[in-house]
């Protein structure tokens, strides 16, 4: 009887870990990639994207261009995206690009996504 007790107590304490951890996941990409990636679970899905520039990283960068699935939304910088898998490019005058493929949302995702734009090597004519 004390061996089924300490099972029970064993699945149910495995049980409530494996909730806290699968509730607030985090993915980090390295910064060759110059973007970061994080997801936690919420009671709405969404999809919100920061821009910064990387050589100041607190330094925001207002009216940045996001396109999603080939979409322009323009500098609004967060989304309800359908659920599926979803490719995001970031841009701003004088910045190089940067694009992110195949971000997979599911239900009750929030994720965030800071990028970090580095100078552009073009000239502004």
């Amino acid at each position: 009887m004390e061996q089924q007790g300490l099972n029970v107590s064993t699945f149910i304490f495995l049980f409530i870990i494996t909730i806290f951890v699968s509730c607030n996941s985090t993915r980090k990409i390295g910064k060759e990639h110059n973007y970061s990636i994080e997801k936690h679970k919420s009671s709405r899905r969404s999809i919100t994207i920061n821009a910064f520039d990387s050589e100041v990283p607190n330094d925001v960068l207002p009216k940045c261009l996001i396109i999603i699935n080939k979409l322009y939304f323009g500098d609004t910088n967060f989304f309800r995206p359908a659920i599926g898998k979803h490719s995001i490019e970031v841009s701003h005058i004088g910045k190089e690009s940067i694009s992110i493929k195949d971000i997979m949302v599911r239900q009750n995702d929030s994720i965030i996504i800071n990028t970090y734009l580095k100078d552009s090597r073009i000239p502004i004519e």
